[in-house]
């Protein structure tokens, strides 16, 4: 059985890891592997698909704690059977006092203690009966065993739930094939497997965010025959039609690639396969398989292994994992939750299946991020549908100004800021709004007016001093009509796609006071003219040089601000002196507008001319 034990001591750490890196440098923020260098959190997701015998994980800080969740939950997945994953913490009985640096990273900047969520760590860790040690005395006896344990799984026989895939698959008349798993399932080797039997008779090809990602799944190729590309290579070569079609490719964890991306490649190959992680922590939700089947216009089936291999089906580590981030609705150890805290649980819950991105550090923001709001409708003590809201606006006339010349971007206030900088909208920061981060509706309960109906209650319960309600979303038709059915305005959209949705983003407000009115009327005027101007649709009134134009100029000149957030007045400016600003003709003349390659050198020149103009008088 795997284990994990807290150190409270540095202690002999460095005389023992000393034979496994020449980097005998271990530092807070890293996590200590054997044979590797130690690396930083960040980095963690190389480790995926590595297997280790054990791992230290560093949680210590300059005047603090650092506690990144996803790398300790990938980390965690690197641990093979019998193997210990140690978590080096001096501060462990102090943690719900501790300013945990990691925060910085989702609470707009501002390192803030989180004793909610190291209430429910270390209530879990006691329910699990994990070790807390002094100092690291000694290493597991397996911990140089790694290499032969690796070849051990990729070797071995199929288990019943691997063979029954490997059998049927190749048969199967499906044009796109998804296999999910939690990690240590074997889902990589198998798949490399079924390359390599599928490669005997036909093409096959192998894509992943790297080849290094790889390395169970090359462990079941025994020829040269399966080809690798790298995502964005295989796009390429699909667009220049210089790839056929009649060929098996393989996409190792899908949910990490753009959506719009896996569409492409379904729709082009003759034979998909994907495999994915169910658990989340590699930004992967639950929810992504539904998500992508239903956008898919091709036969598809769905394969499932559940068995581990890395370690037992009762591994107290695995078990940790999956309860510490709500990964599966398992039993639940007999826990002291305050109310709001399971409020949150059980919110985090319906979010996980509503929403294939929905991450770990979800979860933290929900246990103890400041300026948020949670709204929920119960029905027989059920949660049927939730909202997730972060206030928003109330910046000072200096920092507004400041983001508004395209300055400052502060994190958080994201409608607000892109209102403010992209929209020529300095009220937008200086209004109090909330804005909806996330709703959500149990499966069961969708499309059947639980979402508006939820939307209704916010509005009649909101705060008498916030101004607006906004909403950032990936632009569709049945998005769109939803907010407009709940009174929602349209007041921006994206010039350019998400890269994970493939959908441009919408953003709609909803107007409370009599400020927030009379700025949502603003916005929507605006929005409308320039959306109009930039799609074609020329007129007398949307060609006028209005005193929002001439100001929006006036920044683009003497505060820089960006040719993108200035694009339809400089148009309307264009088309007012065609003559003097010829120079513009075959860039608004684009369907797609694009600058030149030197586009510096030619935005200063742009500069430099317009000062000549009366306006900048």
């Amino acid at each position: 059985m795997r284990q994990l034990a807290v150190l409270l001591s540095a202690e002999g750490i460095d005389d023992l890891i000393q034979p496994y890196s020449s980097e005998t440098v271990f530092t807070p923020g890293q996590i200590f592997l054997p044979d590797l260098a130690p690396i930083p959190f960040s980095n963690a997701k190389t480790l995926l698909g590595q297997e280790f015998p054990f791992a230290i994980y560093n949680m210590q800080a300059e005047n603090g704690i650092c506690f990144n969740l996803e790398a300790f939950a990938i980390v965690a997945g690197t641990i093979q059977r019998g193997g210990i994953l140690y978590l080096l913490c001096p501060k462990w009985h102090s943690l719900t006092e501790q300013i945990d640096l990691d925060t910085l990273r989702w609470n707009n900047a501002q390192a803030i203690a989180t004793p909610n969520f190291y209430r429910w760590f270390q209530d879990l860790f006691r329910a699990f009966h994990f070790k807390i040690i002094p100092h690291i005395s000694e290493l597991p006896p397996n911990a140089k065993c790694s290499k032969d344990t690796d070849i051990e799984l990729a070797t071995q026989k199929n288990t019943h739930q691997q063979q029954i895939i490997f059998e049927k698959l190749p048969l199967d008349p499906a044009k796109v094939h998804l296999i999910t798993a939690p990690r240590g399932r074997g889902k990589s080797t198998l798949s490399g497997k079924l390359a390599e039997k599928l490669s005997q008779q036909q093409a096959v090809l192998i894509t992943a965010r790297s080849h290094s990602a790889l390395p169970n799944f090359w462990k079941g190729i025994e020829n040269n025959k399966v080809t690798f590309f790298a995502p964005d290579r295989l796009i390429q070569t699909i667009e220049q039609q210089s790839i056929s079609p009649n060929q098996w490719l393989f996409i190792d964890e899908a949910a990490t690639l753009p959506l719009p991306m896996l569409k492409k490649l379904c729709h082009y190959f003759d034979k998909v396969v994907l495999t994915t992680t169910t658990h989340n922590y590699e930004g992967t939700g639950r929810g992504f398989s539904l998500k992508f089947l239903l956008q898919l216009n091709r036969s598809y089936q769905q394969w499932q292994l559940t068995k581990p291999l890395r370690w037992a089906e009762d591994d107290p580590l695995e078990q940790f994992i999956c309860q510490l981030l709500l990964l599966d609705d398992v039993p639940m150890p007999s826990l002291s939750l305050s109310p709001s805290v399971q409020t949150k649980i059980d919110f985090y819950y319906l979010l996980a299946n509503a929403h294939y991105k929905t991450t770990p550090t979800d979860l933290r923001r929900l246990f103890d991020a400041d300026d948020q709001q949670f709204h929920s409708l119960i029905i027989n003590q059920k949660i049927i549908a939730g909202c997730w809201a972060i206030k928003e606006g109330g910046l000072d006339h200096a920092l507004t100004q400041a983001i508004w010349r395209g300055e400052r971007r502060p994190q958080g206030n994201l409608v607000a800021q892109y209102l403010c900088f992209q929209g020529n909208l300095p009220d937008a920061c200086k209004l109090r709004s909330l804005r909806i981060s996330r709703i959500a509706v149990q499966p069961e309960f969708q499309q059947q007016g639980y979402g508006k109906r939820l939307v209704s209650q916010i509005i009649l319960q909101i705060s008498p001093l916030v101004d607006f309600l906004s909403v950032s979303f990936g632009m569709s038709d049945e998005l769109l009509h939803f907010w407009q059915g709940c009174g929602f305005q349209l007041v921006q959209i994206t010039p350019t796609a998400e890269a994970s949705s493939g959908l441009q983003s919408a953003m709609m407000i909803y107007p409370l006071s009599e400020q927030g009115k009379q700025f949502c009327q603003q916005a929507k005027q605006q929005f409308e003219r320039d959306y109009a101007l930039m799609t074609g649709n020329i007129n007398e009134s949307n060609r006028e040089l209005l005193d929002y134009d001439w100001q929006n100029l006036k920044g683009f000149v003497n505060a820089k601000r960006s040719f993108s957030s200035c694009i339809a007045s400089l148009k309307r400016l264009y088309l007012r002196y065609p003559t003097e600003l010829a120079d513009l003709a075959p860039l608004f003349s684009q369907a797609n507008i694009e600058l030149p390659a030197y586009k510096k050198v030619w935005l200063d020149n742009l500069r430099q001319k317009l000062k000549t103009f009366s306006f900048c008088e």
